[in-house]
C-alpha cells in the first residue's frame, strides 16, 4: 500500500564514509559484486553505521533493493557489516523492476521520470531503528523511495559515498543532515563550545553590522538550486550580463538542443556545467527549445538602481515566443545576489512565503483527489519521430509514455484534452482506489472458493526465461499457480485499484474452471456458425473442436487444453459456443470474409 508523507515531518539522518571522488573505484567494484571490494567497503562503513545507531543500540540493517527489485550486493554488504557490528539484517524492502538510473540520466531525463514502487515484504520490530544500507548516494531518488516505504520517521541510512548531486537536490539539509566520517571531531567541538561561557551581548549597532558582514551572498549555483526545487521540470535561463546562461543538467539539454558549447566552469559557484548564448539571440533560440518539448523559465537578475530600494526584485515582463510557434515561456524571479540587512532579509522572506502560498492550479483532479499538473506532450531529443506524454500527480512525476501517432496529431491540433490523454496512458491513476478493508475482504472467487494466499514477486532465478519479471502467485485450496503479470495488472496492483479476487480470476480463471473466465468468449453475431463438434482424435487421442461456418465449410480441428476440457465436461462452466469462440474465432472470421469476397466478385 502506497503511503505519502510530508517530507517536513521526517528527521532522517544519513551517514556517509566520504565523498564519491574518494571511494569511486571501490564503489564501482562493490556494485559489480566483487567479494574483496564488498569486504573492504563493509569495514569502512562500520564507522558510518556506528554514527547513526541510537543510544539504546537497538537497530537493524535494511539493504536497499537494486534495479531487479530485490537486494543483491547491498544485502551481502549489510551482512558483512552485521558481522562487525552485531546488528541483525532484515531484508525488508522490495520494489518494481526498473531501468537503471544511469540510463535515465544518459537520456538527460530527471530521476523523477523513473517510477519506483517500494514496498515492505517483512516487518521490522517497533523497538528497532531501521538503518538503510546502500553503496552510493547520488540523486537521492532511490533513497527517498525507500524512506517513504519504511513509513518510520526514525529511519536512518549509511552509505559508502555521496556525490555533489545529493547536496543539490530537493532534500532539505535541516531534515536530512549528512554526517561525514569526521563527525566525532564535530561532536567534540560542539561539546567544547557548549562548555565555553557565553560572551556578553554586543551593542545593537555592532550586532547589526556583524550580521550584515556575515550574510553570505547568493551564488549563481545557489540560485539555480533554489529555483530548481520550485520548478524541477523547467529549464532555467539566467540573465548574466549580456548572456543567458543554463547550468548543470539544464546546460546539457540546452547545449544538445541548440548545438552550442557546454563548458565546465573553474569556479564551482557558477555550477558544474554551463551553456551560454548572447541575450539578443533569445528570440531565435527560445522557440527551438520550446519545439524540442522543453519548458523554459527566464530568470532576470537584479540590477542595483539608485531610484529604487536596492533589494527590491524587478518585475518580470511576460515573454512570448514568435507567433508562429505560439509557445510561451514561464517567468520566474531570481534570488537577490546583493547583501541584505536584517529588515531587508525579513521583507524578502515574507515576499517568498507569499509566492509559495500560491500553488499552481491543477489541470485536473482524479477521483482519488490527486492533483494532476504539468501534463503535456514532448518530442524526444534523440529520436524526433517519437513523442511522449507525461504528467505529475501531487508533485510526483510519472514515467513518460510513448504516444500513438493519432494522439500526437490530436494534441498538436488541440483536439484532445488532458483528461483524455491521462485516461489513455495512465488509466489506473484515474481509477478509484480500493481501501485496505475492501482489499482484505475481496478474497473470495465468483464460485465461492476462498483465495488462501496471493502475492506479487520478482522472479530472481537467473536460469528462468522470465527472470527479473513481476509474477503473480496464488493458492486456492491445494492448487498453486503463478504466471508473469501483464503491465496493466502491474499498474493496477501497485496503484491499488484492483483486488485479489479480480487478479486471480483474470489470470487463473480458466485453470480454476470459473464460469466468469469464459463469459468474455462470444461468437460473431453476424456470422452463421453451426454444428460445433468436440470429439476425440483417434490418431493422437486429444479432444478437438471444429465448427461449420455458413456455406463456407468446416474449420480445421483445434486441440482443447486440459483445463478447457475439464470446464466443458466436468465442471460444466464452459459451453461449446464459448470454446468455439476461443479456439476458432479467427478462423471463422477469415472463412466468412473469403466467402463475402467471392460473392462480391460474382455480382460484378
Amino acid at each position: 500500500m502506497d503511503r505519502k508523507h510530508d517530507s517536513s515531518s521526517y528527521t532522517y539522518i544519513v551517514s556517509s564514509v566520504a565523498g564519491y571522488a574518494k571511494v569511486a573505484p571501490l564503489a564501482r567494484k562493490v556494485k559489480a559484486g566483487d567479494a574483496v571490494a564488498i569486504e573492504r567497503a563493509a569495514r569502512m562503513m562500520t564507522a558510518a553505521v556506528h554514527e547513526v545507531v541510537p543510544p539504546s543500540g537497538h537497530a537493524v540493517l535494511v539493504p536497499i533493493p537494486n534495479r531487479t527489485g530485490r537486494a543483491g550486493y547491498t544485502k551481502t554488504l549489510a551482512e558483512k557489516i552485521s558481522e562487525a557490528t552485531g546488528l541483525p539484517v532484515v531484508d525488508a524492502l522490495a520494489s518494481n523492476a526498473h531501468t537503471p538510473l544511469y540510463d535515465i540520466k544518459k537520456e538527460n531525463l530527471s530521476p523523477e521520470t523513473l517510477p519506483l514502487h517500494f514496498y515492505m515484504i517483512r516487518s521490522i520490530p517497533a523497538d528497532r531503528v531501521p538503518i538503510l544500507i546502500d553503496n552510493v548516494l547520488d540523486t537521492g531518488h532511490t533513497a527517498r523511495a525507500a524512506y517513504e516505504a519504511m513509513n518510520r520517521n526514525d529511519t536512518r541510512m549509511a552509505v559508502l559515498g555521496d556525490t555533489h548531486k545529493f547536496k543539490l537536490n530537493s532534500w532539505h539539509t535541516e531534515h536530512y543532515p549528512l554526517i561525514t566520517n569526521d563527525m566525532a571531531t564535530k561532536k567534540k567541538e560542539k561539546v567544547e563550545q557548549q562548555a565555553t561561557p557565553p560572551k556578553e551581548a554586543e551593542a545593537p549597532k555592532e550586532k547589526n553590522a556583524a550580521t550584515k558582514a556575515e550574510k553570505p551572498q547568493k551564488t549563481l549555483a545557489e540560485n539555480y538550486t533554489w529555483l530548481k526545487e520550485k520548478h524541477p521540470d523547467a529549464v532555467l535561463l539566467f540573465r548574466t550580463g549580456d548572456f543567458y546562461t543554463a547550468l548543470n543538467s539544464d546546460a546539457a539539454k540546452v547545449g544538445e538542443t541548440l548545438g552550442i558549447t557546454v563548458t565546465k566552469p573553474k569556479n564551482k559557484t557558477e555550477g558544474n556545467l554551463s551553456a551560454a548564448f548572447p541575450h539578443h539571440a533569445l528570440d531565435t533560440y527560445l522557440p527551438r527549445l520550446i519545439r524540442a518539448g522543453l519548458r523554459v523559465a527566464i530568470v532576470d537578475q537584479l540590477e542595483k538602481k539608485q531610484t529604487m530600494d536596492r533589494n527590491k526584485r524587478q518585475e518580470v515582463k511576460e515573454m512570448v515566443t514568435p507567433a508562429s510557434q505560439k509557445a510561451k515561456a514561464e517567468k520566474v524571479e531570481a534570488v537577490g545576489k546583493e547583501v541584505k540587512g536584517p529588515k531587508d532579509a525579513l521583507d524578502g522572506k515574507q515576499e517568498m512565503e507569499q509566492q509559495e502560498k500560491q500553488p499552481r492550479l491543477p489541470q485536473m483532479v482524479t477521483v482519488n483527489g490527486g492533483k494532476v499538473s504539468h501534463a503535456h506532450a514532448f518530442q524526444s531529443n534523440t529520436h524526433p519521430e517519437n513523442w511522449y506524454f507525461v504528467a505529475q500527480i501531487d508533485g510526483k512525476q510519472l514515467h513518460p509514455m510513448k504516444m500513438e501517432a493519432a494522439d500526437v496529431e490530436a494534441y498538436q491540433k488541440k483536439e484532445t484534452t488532458v483528461e483524455a490523454l491521462m485516461q489513455r496512458y495512465y488509466p489506473t491513476k484515474l481509477a478509484k482506489q480500493v481501501s485496505v478493508e475492501e482489499y482484505k475482504a475481496a478474497n473470495r472467487l465468483s464460485d465461492g472458493r476462498t483465495i488462501d494466499k496471493m502475492t506479487v514477486y520478482k522472479e530472481n532465478d537467473e536460469q528462468r526465461a522470465d527472470y527479473g519479471k513481476y509474477k503473480l502467485y496464488a493458492q486456492v485450496g491445494d492448487q498453486r499457480m503463478s504466471r508473469v503479470m501483464s503491465v496493466a495488472d502491474q499498474n493496477a496492483f501497485f496503484d491499488r485499484v484492483t483486488t485479489p479476487a479480480l487478479l486471480v480470476e483474470r489470470n487463473f480463471g480458466e485453470h480454476l474452471h470459473l464460469a466468469s473466465a469464459y463469459a468474455a468468449y462470444q461468437l460473431p453475431a453476424d456470422i452463421k456458425v453451426s454444428d460445433i463438434r468436440v470429439a476425440k482424435d483417434n490418431q493422437d487421442g486429444k479432444w478437438k473442436i471444429s465448427a461449420a461456418v455458413g456455406d463456407s465449410g468446416r474449420t480445421e480441428k483445434k486441440a482443447l487444453s486440459f483445463d478447457d476440457g475439464y470446464s466443458l465436461f466436468q465442471s460444466r462452466t464452459a459451453t461449446r459456443e464459448q470454446l468455439a469462440a476461443k479456439y476458432l474465432g479467427e478462423d471463422i472470421r477469415m472463412m466468412a470474409s473469403r466467402k463475402q469476397g467471392v460473392s462480391q466478385g460474382m455480382k460484378v
